[in-house]
């Protein structure tokens, strides 16, 4: 008896889909989670690691003068609010965060949108770029001290700089990379420069902007502690180092905290615009 034609040996031609040493289907799944259960799912962390934290202090599992506790966390802030010594700080803070990120951010979507879009200014912006974006900016700081003297103009020097370049990289890598037919057809229906720029260039080029300004945003925190905490030591990095010397743990992590939820808040606004933005992109 002629045997008939044998059945195909791969198993996804079988059955679609591979088969377990048992004998069952693995089939890959992506699980989906929805922005409520996302944010269900960290506030139940977050609730679980203070709840650790606050029985390990009361356990004596971790020593209070160098990580303190939740408890006498929430007391130490109640106390810098009272007395307003933490509304100053922040006002201070948020004054020269505000200064600083201004004026990254304008000078680098500026220099950043004319490097990508001329190739000769890119060629003769680049190094210095890459130079000063490699180099430790924190070094220059008892330079900027000696240029512009101690005071507010140092610090935002410092903001300045720390934020500024990963602007400037993303925002030019963004427009240097689009489509360059999406040019072409702009240009073949008589559009100008600026119509091309405007239309085709700034639209596209939004998700790397977007990256850019982000980065910036979270260089732009890291400078005000660092002027904060050598040039003045006002503000919130003040109030932390200030705390660090005196060895009051709860002051110094009221101040930590400060700044990590000024991140969470900023990063929210910068995610609600992109979306915003995202839809003025081709």
């Amino acid at each position: 008896m002629i045997a008939g034609p044998t059945a195909p040996t791969d198993p996804l031609a079988a059955g679609g889909a591979a088969r377990g040493p048992l004998g069952r289907r693995r089939v890959a799944r992506i699980r989906v989670v929805s922005r409520p259960e996302r944010l269900a799912i960290g506030t139940v962390a977050i609730v679980a690691m203070l709840v650790f934290w606050q029985f390990a202090a009361d356990e004596h599992w971790i020593n209070p003068l160098a990580a303190s506790s939740p408890s006498a966390i929430w007391h130490a802030a109640g106390s810098l609010i009272s007395t307003g010594v933490l509304g100053k700080a922040v006002a201070e803070t948020a004054g020269l965060f505000g200064v600083g990120f201004g004026f990254s951010l304008l000078v680098g979507l500026g220099v950043g949108i004319v490097v990508g879009w001329n190739p000769r200014v890119d060629a003769a912006v680049d190094p210095f770029v890459s130079i000063l974006y490699a180099a430790p900016r924190i070094a220059l700081t008892p330079l900027i001290t000696v240029w512009v003297g101690i005071g507010f103009t140092a610090q935002v020097v410092i903001v300045f700089l720390t934020a500024v370049f990963p602007i400037i990289i993303n925002v030019a890598a963004g427009v240097r990379t689009l489509d360059r037919n999406c040019f072409n057809v702009a240009r073949s229906f008589l559009g100008t420069n600026i119509d091309v720029l405007r239309t085709v260039a700034l639209p596209g080029a939004v998700p790397s902007i977007i990256s850019g300004v982000r980065q910036g945003l979270a260089q732009a925190l890291i400078g005000v502690v660092v002027a904060e905490y050598f040039v003045g030591q006002n503000g919130v990095g003040g109030l932390i180092v200030a705390s660090g010397f005196t060895l009051n743990t709860a002051n110094a992590f009221v101040g930590v905290f400060v700044f990590a939820g000024a991140s969470l808040v900023l990063t929210g606004i910068l995610k609600a615009f992109a979306q915003r933005a995202d839809r003025w992109r081709i």
